[in-house]
């Protein structure tokens, strides 16, 4: 695609329903304009961030625990404070945003792949292969998301070397994590798949000698991928909150590897010191990202739902 072509399909989109509602919505462009403030400073923290969080050279245990705007032995001024290892809080934060948000969109990216393939395979097909995913997925329900994660993490642990668990932490984290999120695409796919099978383009499909793989991957697939960015968006809030509780329960990344559930829970040891900054910083800026994809995927979802359509 050309970059004229590309400006005229940005150009379309502007002036199409979504955008409209977008405009006229503060909430939504402020949410908007948080979320992607976040992933910017996520994204640039080794650029943006005074110190390697991740370097333990970086860290002076003579600076542990000053408080926001404290100077340290040697003169480094620290804007958040430090945390109990003398890592700058500011550091540690943004490479714990970048940590979260790595871990909460590719968590949702599988999720979502391997959910809407069952999904169209399920709706599709029809018949045994239908009814052992949607029991399969009916299994899953019954279990809460954060205790299959732990299933899976301590399945993980139990199996691997404790140094091969730790260098491979963030993938298991996200397999995790997309484990306990798949259902609700397969689920939604699979309704929507049944209503379009029937329809006349697909049957159309079928006669000119149309393949089933194309058919579901280039005619279903594209008329059902709304209610599933919808989703997304809402998941992605609560993939990033799954990955901080497992973080804060010590059963996510390690220490060495800072994330905002571990920065918290590393901190909620010394609430009670008046080390406040410690767990609280972390923690807010974790509710301000949550409540900024949950604000957006809300408004999406009604954007995109046609009996709000006026």
């Amino acid at each position: 695609m050309s970059l004229v072509e590309m400006g005229r399909t940005v150009g379309s989109w502007w002036q199409g329903d979504v955008a409209y509602r977008f405009r006229r919505s503060p909430v939504a462009i402020l949410a908007a304009l948080v979320g992607l403030a976040l992933l910017v400073a996520a994204m640039g923290a080794p650029v943006l961030a005074p110190y390697d969080a991740f370097d333990p050279a970086a860290a002076n245990a003579a600076d542990a625990r000053l408080p926001p705007g404290g100077e340290g032995l040697f003169g480094d001024t620290y804007l958040l404070g430090t945390d109990p290892q003398g890592r700058d809080m500011l550091s540690a934060m943004l490479y714990g945003l970048r940590t979260s948000l790595v871990v909460g969109l590719a968590s949702v990216a599988a999720a979502a792949i391997a959910g809407v393939l069952l999904g169209l395979m399920a709706g599709y097909f029809g018949g045994v292969l239908d009814a052992f995913i949607m029991r399969a997925a009916d299994v899953q329900l019954s279990f809460p998301a954060i205790l299959i994660a732990l299933l899976i993490d301590g399945v993980a642990r139990t199996a691997m070397p404790s140094a091969l668990h730790a260098e491979l932490a963030v993938p298991i984290l996200i397999a995790a994590i997309a484990a306990s999120f798949w259902v609700q695409y397969a689920r939604t796919v699979r309704g929507l798949v049944l209503v379009e099978r029937s329809r006349e383009y697909v049957l159309a499909a079928k006669v000119t000698g149309v393949s089933t793989a194309r058919i579901l991957l280039t005619h279903i697939l594209p008329n059902v991928l709304g209610p599933v960015l919808v989703i997304a968006t809402i998941n992605l809030a609560l993939a990033i909150l799954t990955e901080s509780t497992l973080s804060f329960l010590g059963v996510g990344l390690p220490s060495t590897q800072p994330s905002l559930g571990s920065l918290v829970r590393i901190g909620n040891e010394f609430v009670f010191s008046g080390d406040w900054w410690i767990s609280a910083l972390p923690g807010l800026l974790l509710v301000l990202l949550s409540l900024s994809v949950n604000i957006f995927g809300d408004w999406l979802r009604d954007a995109l739902n046609p009996k709000l359509a006026s």
